[in-house]
């Protein structure tokens, strides 16, 4: 087993935490480029989500020569993959997340860490931007525009907005939201990116740090357009929810936290299939919106279809 020497005492310290789920095709490349990174004591805790093919053997060799600490895990799908590997990562100054098939550039995670060295003893999320590019690496003509913060509080409930690969926090965040872990099905960028803007702060860089690879086989259908409607319009038929709900994961573990404004919203989305007046509120409120007018369509339509 691969022992790690700290470099210097004055680097600062930080765990990548990666959810992997048949990832073998494209692992190393992305192991490869965190461990290049410049300036940073770096370590990844990777959770395997109950692969099927090679992955785990090629983790496991990876680590031999690499600071790579591996939990296997069964399959509970990736949103509750990174909560659960964060939950369990070791102690560090910093924490960032990782897909298992994008390339990172060398100062990804310094230039991080300087947004958020002035803010070590506060709740706060840094994320950045990227280059959304094909397999060989050719950037897309359309490149979707990153949001930086949300519009508003009713907005941060129902749009998620920073990209998980993109994020990183400190040890106090890190600490925070494993106390508030989330019962119902929400990814960890949504969670953490509501949670810090909620009640804490959120630092966004538009310089772009890593390229998000387009393989047509992404866990996740984050910064692909076509997919993440394709996706939301298979939920719609499906009859399952079209967008996360975290009405009661807030209520429960964050009651002491939220304004008496954020509650009585919070209990108009709780109640709206059932009182004719919440279901109006929500669907004549200027707040209550998606950043794009196609996206507000579709959550009003879902407002009164009964289907958010």
């Amino acid at each position: 087993m691969y022992k790690k020497v700290k470099e210097t005492d004055f680097m600062q310290s930080v765990v990548v935490i990666m959810s992997t789920y048949n990832g073998s095709k494209h692992v190393v490349k992305q192991l490869d480029s965190i461990f290049a990174q410049k300036d940073v004591d770096v370590s990844i805790f990777v959770r395997d989500d109950g692969s099927e093919d090679n992955t785990i053997s090629i983790l496991e060799e990876y680590a031999k020569t690499h600071a790579v600490i591996i939990l296997k895990g069964e399959n509970v799908g990736w949103e509750k993959s990174f909560l659960l590997a964060l939950k369990k990562a070791p102690e560090a100054d910093y924490y960032a997340f990782s897909d298992q098939d994008d390339i990172w550039f060398e100062n990804k995670l310094l230039f991080a860490i300087k947004s958020l060295e002035q803010c070590k003893q506060e709740l706060v999320m840094y994320h950045c931007n990227k280059i959304s590019v094909d397999e060989g690496l050719i950037p897309f003509p359309h490149q979707i525009k990153r949001i930086a913060r949300p519009l508003n509080r009713e907005n941060a409930i129902i749009q998620e907005y920073a990209q998980g690969c993109s994020i990183v926090i400190n040890n106090k965040t890190k600490r925070f939201i494993v106390e508030r872990i989330p019962s119902q099905k929400i990814a960890h960028d949504y969670w953490i990116g509501l949670l810090c803007y909620l009640f804490g702060k959120v630092i966004y860089d538009d310089g772009k740090f890593f390229y998000h690879i387009s393989h047509g086989t992404n866990a996740s259908s984050e910064g692909h357009l076509f997919k993440s409607w394709k996706e939301r319009l298979y939920r719609f038929k499906s009859k399952q929810p079209i967008y996360y709900f975290p009405c009661d994961d807030l209520l429960r573990l964050c009651n002491d936290r939220l304004s008496n404004q954020d509650k009585e919203f919070i209990y108009r989305l709780k109640n709206y299939k059932i009182s004719f007046k919440d279901k109006m509120s929500l669907m004549f409120s200027r707040s209550f919106i998606r950043t794009s007018i196609l996206g507000t369509i579709s959550l009003k339509l879902s407002v009164l279809l009964n289907r958010l």
